[in-house]
């Protein structure tokens, strides 16, 4: 800015070049503030998506939890009703009426109320013992099927252990140190159906921090944990060779390649 006299008064006189100069520069601060904040709002755009994906799987997680909580709610109120219906007939049938005197006035009332009484206590006594049968029943058939399936599972468990390298007996070995550690039998035959089942066995006989762990933890934490022993377990399989297989013919410089054809011309002599 320069001053020039005019009339005795001082007169202001701007350079625009210093203005287009400073726009320029605040252009180019813009600009570079801009390219600043742009991995920022990226990062944060990431952020939000991640979060939405987080609470739909939380969302999903709860509504699966809640409808688990609210069968076994119905589950329980449905046993509460049978048990208190129960409980209502086994008191009707309880107490059996004592046979009437047949000199009362309503002596044919009271004798009908006792044999009534006595049919309900033999029906409900009836009843109960078929219950009580199909309850075993159903128990017998449920370990049955349960252990057919743990005998299913162990012969393929033994197959498995024998092509991936393991002697019965190592196998039998890491099986009784594991069996100290007190796994659920849901666990353990998930364990025995393993592809890489053998090998888990052998691994957490050797880390028994891992398999008291296992055993203790909730099992809802119990998949995961397992998968990483998994991963772990997977270094003890046997590595296999790339080397070729050896050839049927062994072939070399010192040996004659027609050695042993046309046997009839042994002794020929050509003239």
């Amino acid at each position: 800015m320069s001053e020039v006299l005019q009339n005795d008064e001082p007169i202001a006189v701007y350079d625009d070049s210093e203005v287009i100069e400073d726009q320029d520069t605040g252009a180019d601060l813009a600009t570079a503030s801009d390219d600043q904040h742009e991995p920022i709002d990226q990062a944060d755009e990431d952020s939000k998506k991640q979060q939405a994906t987080q609470d739909i799987i939380n969302k999903k997680t709860f509504e699966a939890k809640q409808a688990q909580r609210d069968l076994q709610a119905a589950n329980d109120r449905l046993k509460t009703l049978e048990s208190q219906e129960y409980a209502r007939k086994a008191a009707l049938v309880a107490n059996i009426p004592p046979y009437p005197d047949q000199y009362d006035d309503d002596f044919e009332r009271k004798l009908a109320d006792r044999d009534a009484a006595i049919l309900a206590q033999a029906e409900h006594n009836s009843t109960q013992a078929a219950n009580q049968r199909q309850q075993e029943f159903e128990k017998q058939q449920q370990v049955q099927k349960r252990n057919e399936q743990i005998q299913k599972a162990a012969v393929a468990y033994d197959s498995r252990a024998t092509a991936l390298g393991i002697s019965p007996d190592e196998l039998r070995a890491a099986g009784g140190a594991v069996m100290q550690y007190g796994l659920s039998e849901d666990l353990t035959v998930h364990i025995l159906s393993d592809p890489d089942g053998p090998l888990i066995t052998k691994h957490l006989a050797a880390n028994p921090h891992e398999g008291f762990e296992l055993a203790t933890m909730s099992p809802y934490a119990v998949g995961a944990y397992l998968d990483n022993v998994k991963a772990r377990a997977g270094k003890l399989k046997p590595k296999l060779s790339s080397a070729p297989d050896p050839a049927d013919t062994l072939r070399g410089n010192g040996v004659d390649p027609d050695l042993g054809k046309y046997p009839s011309l042994k002794g020929t002599v050509y003239t």
